[in-house]
């Protein structure tokens, strides 16, 4: 019931928000907008997006190879199965939660695949970071004298203390001798299990360099296919633009308070292009083409999930009854 209630007010707040959206513009201009879009340039931007996740893939499976060898077809299907609940079911059951838990059955490794998922996480984050703090140095002339500038000190501030919290000892310490005090269902020693399993990765940094290099190529891929929708609806910015704000709306929209951050995003699209030259209709256009994009990429997790079984396929593994699946929840 709590979960019932959960997705009908993050459906509310999703559709309150492009309601807004959407009484603030011109519809005639937006129909307009959409439909002058050139089809190549959503299906060439379809194509990119599945190279990117591809990619991610590999990433994933570079992440693995340190404790157990996958095999590359194997985590292509589990991957886009958390790619399609992301986008189908994203309120109910979170895609990283599933792709883990397929994972776990095969593996029989919860501690692996639980921080497996974390690290792909924090690596893509990273490179996110990274190329929006070059983004941020090299355009600053065109956000300076407004609030944007705080946004990406509080982003990049926030990732650096966090980061720092959890790879340096007497930081992570320090912050567990916190956490101890609470005692909130046990996370305290769920959150210092991960911590010890993600120290491994410390005496691997060929590991560590190539899942970076991954995400590199991942992040920089989606900002271009943006821009690239962009360039297809007519918006004449610069690259630059798309570097700053895309990882800007991809956190807001990570706030747990709408429907796969649906509204949140279109929001923060209309909200940052508009100010350097876009029209609402383009800005609210760009996000909500991209959103489905990802949907009918996303299609291809849900053909998998129906062949391996659809729900039966969830079902726990043989063995978890008799203490086996407790080792799944141990980070």
């Amino acid at each position: 019931m709590k979960n019932l209630l959960s997705t009908f007010v993050k459906i509310g707040i999703s559709g309150a928000i492009l309601y807004f959206l959407f009484s603030n513009i011109n519809s005639e201009l937006f129909f307009e907008t959409a439909l002058s879009i050139n089809p190549l340039f959503p299906i060439g931007t379809g194509l990119i997006f599945m190279g990117t996740q591809v990619l991610s893939v590999q990433r994933w499976r570079t992440i693995l190879a340190k404790d157990i060898p996958m095999p590359y077809r194997k985590l292509l299907s589990y991957y886009f199965i958390g790619m399609f609940f992301n986008n189908f079911l994203p309120t109910m059951v979170g895609g990283d939660v599933i792709k883990g838990y397929y994972l776990y059955k095969t593996s029989r490794r919860g501690d692996v695949s639980v921080t497996s998922i974390f690290m792909d996480r924090y690596s893509g984050f990273t490179a996110l970071i990274f190329l929006t703090t070059i983004a941020v140095i090299i355009g600053y002339p065109v956000i300076r004298g407004t609030a944007l500038p705080g946004f990406f000190v509080l982003l990049i501030g926030g990732y650096v203390f966090a980061s720092l919290v959890i790879w340096v000892g007497p930081l992570h310490n320090w912050a567990m001798a916190l956490m101890a005090k609470i005692h909130f269902y046990g996370i305290n020693k769920k959150i210092d299990s991960l911590y010890k399993a993600l120290m491994g990765y410390k005496s691997h940094p060929d590991i560590l360099i190539k899942v970076f290099s991954y995400s590199l190529v991942v992040q920089a891929g989606v900002i271009i296919c943006y821009w690239l929708l962009g360039i297809g609806l007519g918006m004449e910015l610069s690259l630059i633009y798309f570097f700053l704000f895309i990882p800007l709306a991809t956190v807001i929209s990570m706030l747990p308070v709408s429907l796969a951050g649906l509204g949140i995003r279109e929001g923060a699209f209309v909200y940052l292009f508009t100010r350097v030259g876009a029209t609402p209709e383009e800005a609210l256009t760009l996000s909500l083409m991209w959103f489905a994009i990802m949907v009918v990429v996303s299609i291809v997790g849900g053909v998998e999930y129906v062949r391996l079984g659809g729900k039966s396929s969830l079902a726990p593994p043989p063995g978890a009854e008799d203490g086996t699946q407790a080792e799944s929840t141990s980070v």
